[in-house]
């Protein structure tokens, strides 16, 4: 595993409770079943090009978290350590590099995501302080988006971890912080939000609040960690698709107004985690809390989320179909399938699931991100980097280096 230095912003894991927001009518439940209408799918894959690895000398990567493809099909990759986003044409040749390390125009420290904007600029996701950097095609820079409330008396402060700008929609996730009633205690409300290009939130859809008190913290897994803050997507017509909370297979649907539309369902048998895996996420959040100026005590749950939120668990094609991978889907797989996705039609029926046959991918290790135009690019290496920018990293055993990060862009073969 990858080995940092662990960043401390992202110490926002808290003990939460996933409020739902009120409604008039009772949304739509769509149940499924076990077994989909129509099958099993293969998809089989055919590389395009590759960057990076232990076989490139020339191009080498820091920590890759994110990569959107534009109109004119230009593949958009963040690197997080680095500070910067490459912009690669569909052969595979670097065309530039946007922002820099920094606090000045352009320039970023701890991006987490990357959201392109109907503008024709490119944010960079800053987590802390929370804002959108942003640039235009020629690295120019241009105003920035600030996370607001639209009071400018209000206290307190924003991080943000992800943003996605589609079909008109402008999502953001992140935590509002305000200081508490006594001195070590702060007030937290993490949210998936709707937002105007100004960063004006205005519809908090989903969130989770909580007090952090310093002085006598116990991290409750099954309470701390808000899926809907990774395990989320916007659709091609501005819909919001999130999975609510992680012991349950269910995505929650919201309008681009934020009104929950429906919800949808399958029956699902959760994952028990192995000895080795809560081993692994133990050390994770050990090396996350490493920094606190208190000790945390650790209270780590015996199955998986259902719907995987460290890797791409939750995406939306370009058709409007659902890919969900859940818990089981990276694991006991037959020879040669890296992931098995359940796909759900746009009227959420659990429509077929689809085998990825890839022989350089390790569905625990690396993520697959099913690109605006139809392509699928694998990053070798991706769960570490995730893991990394989560707050912790796994040290290697016996000194090893972990191997480069990777991309490989293929094309689905019909």
């Amino acid at each position: 595993m990858r080995t940092s230095n662990l960043p401390t912003a992202m110490l926002t894991l808290t003990l939460i409770t996933v409020l739902a927001a009120p409604a008039f009518a009772q949304p739509p439940t769509i149940t499924n079943g076990v077994q989909p209408a129509n099958g099993i799918e293969e998809m089989r894959l055919e590389e395009q090009w590759r960057i990076g690895g232990p076989d490139d000398e020339e191009n080498f990567f820091g920590l890759i978290t994110w990569a959107e493809t534009d109109a004119e099909g230009l593949l958009y990759v963040l690197d997080v350590q680095m500070c910067q986003t490459l912009v690669y044409d569909q052969e595979g040749q670097l065309v530039k590099t946007l922002f820099r390390q920094g606090e000045g125009p352009g320039e970023v420290r701890q991006p987490r995501a990357l959201v392109l904007m109907p503008d024709g600029t490119v944010g960079a996701v800053q987590e802390f302080p929370g804002k959108i950097i942003r640039v235009d095609g020629d690295g120019n820079p241009a105003e920035n988006i600030t996370p607001n409330t639209g009071d400018p008396t209000a206290g307190g402060f924003f991080a943000l971890t992800a943003a996605e700008h589609r079909g008109g929609t402008f999502m953001l996730a992140g935590v509002s912080i305000n200081p508490g009633e006594r001195q070590g205690v702060q007030q937290r409300a993490m949210f998936l939000a709707t937002a105007d290009d100004d960063g004006l939130l205005q519809n908090r859809f989903l969130e989770s609040t909580t007090t952090w008190d310093f002085t006598n913290f116990t991290y409750v897994e099954a309470e701390a960690l808000p899926t809907f803050w990774w395990a989320n997507d916007v659709g091609p017509d501005g819909r919001i698709y999130a999975a609510p909370q992680r012991d349950a297979y269910r995505i929650n649907v919201y309008s681009p107004d934020g009104t929950l539309e429906k919800v949808i369902e399958r029956d699902y048998e959760s994952w028990t985690r192995t000895g080795d895996e809560k081993a692994w996420l133990t050390a994770l959040l050990e090396g996350a809390f490493r920094n606190l100026p208190v000790e945390a005590n650790l209270d780590i749950c015996d199955t998986e989320s259902d719907i995987s939120w460290l890797t791409r668990g939750v995406q939306v094609d370009r058709s409007g179909d659902l890919w969900i991978l859940p818990s089981r889907g990276t694991r006991e797989q037959p020879q040669g399938v890296m992931a098995t996705f359940d796909v759900f039609t746009p009227a959420g029926q659990f429509d077929r699931q689809v085998q990825v046959f890839c022989a350089e991918g390790d569905g625990n290790e690396d993520g697959l991100f099913l690109l605006e135009d139809g392509r699928v690019l694998l990053i070798k290496g991706y769960v570490d980097a995730m893991a990394t920018m989560f707050g912790g990293a796994i040290e290697a055993e016996d000194d090893e280096d972990a191997e480069p990060m990777e991309l490989i862009c293929y094309r689905a073969i019909p």
